[in-house]
């Protein structure tokens, strides 16, 4: 539990995320992911939430088989909220990757994001919506989520009253509605009344272009 712990306190640190993992970080990290220790493997999965925000590290955690553990811990359900929230995270940032975004897919790890968004708790649900907006990226990804189920969820996410739970659910929207069936869809679940009122709620610059650009992308124009 100490590696574990020491690795995940160490990581939050941008400096060491690299040097952890080029000296064997991830070799001690990934195993513990299936330890039989709940709180170990929380610890595990905060450590490789930490680490995954580094872009180097996002490729080689990939290399290593980390997509494959962290999907276990996210889609198990023997693990904590606290572990499962952190699993989720490090697949946000594991979707940053262009080739992540695919081999993620390829593991089936849309549905359980999707289910995720629709059944957690509201931190836990960010996590996946950021999730889901990253994977969004990729034109299979964006079908596949659309396909699945995710637009639901993702329309109700912005009914939330948690902010950074709307904000997330505003990128993913944006991401997906570039896609003409998705558009559709989103229009028929009236996303554009939801975006206008988050419109009114958030006071962020650069979220506030978001919101903007998923409205323009499901032809909305001011009047």
């Amino acid at each position: 539990m100490q590696v574990a712990e020491t690795l995940a306190n160490q990581a939050v640190r941008s400096e060491l995320q690299v040097m952890i993992v080029e000296s064997g970080g991830l070799d001690l990290l990934l195993p513990l992911t299936t330890s039989t220790d709940s709180e170990v493997r929380r610890l595990a999965a905060h450590a490789l939430a930490n680490l995954s925000v580094n872009r180097d590290n996002q490729f080689l955690m990939a290399e290593k088989g980390g997509i494959e553990m962290v999907l276990t811990l996210l889609t198990s359900s023997q693990e904590t909220e606290a572990a499962v929230k952190q699993a989720t995270k490090a697949l946000a940032n594991l979707a940053v990757n262009k080739e992540n975004k695919s081999k993620i897919a390829n593991l089936n790890g849309i549905p359980p994001l999707i289910r995720i968004l629709r059944q957690s708790s509201v931190s836990v649900k960010v996590e996946a919506a950021a999730a889901l907006a990253n994977l969004a990226v990729d034109d299979d990804n964006e079908i596949a989520i659309g396909k699945l189920g995710g637009l639901e969820a993702l329309v109700d996410a912005l009914r939330s009253l948690n902010l950074d739970l709307q904000i997330q659910a505003v990128r993913a929207i944006r991401n997906l509605s570039v896609h003409r069936d998705n558009r559709t869809i989103l229009k028929e679940l009236d996303a554009v009344s939801e975006l206008l009122l988050v419109r009114e709620v958030i006071d962020i610059p650069q979220e506030v272009i978001q919101v903007e650009k998923a409205l323009a992308n499901l032809g909305y124009k001011k009047k």
